[in-house]
């Protein structure tokens, strides 16, 4: 059962950062740009999360800010697109 749980939990993960990807794209948003409007100072450690390299992951006070930046609310992060 912890292996299923965490199968899904990284799922999750994955689809919020592709859904983070979607989100600044449209926006018209660089890594860069996003990330220092979110208060880092470069993009590596934001780009990591969002390619989920090593484990990272987004974390709720990211996806806050994030939503608040790109206004949109932060459910758009944490569900399935419809397209």
């Amino acid at each position: 059962m912890v292996d299923y749980l965490d199968n899904e939990a990284n799922e999750f993960l994955d689809l919020i950062s592709a859904n983070v990807v979607k989100a600044r794209k449209e926006k018209g948003y660089s890594q860069l740009k996003l990330a220092t409007e979110i208060g880092y100072s470069s993009a590596s450690y934001f780009g990591r999360m969002e390619i989920r390299k090593n484990g990272e992951h987004f974390n709720l006070v990211h996806l806050y800010k994030i939503s608040k930046v790109l206004e949109i609310p932060v459910c758009e992060l944490l569900t399935p697109s419809l397209n």
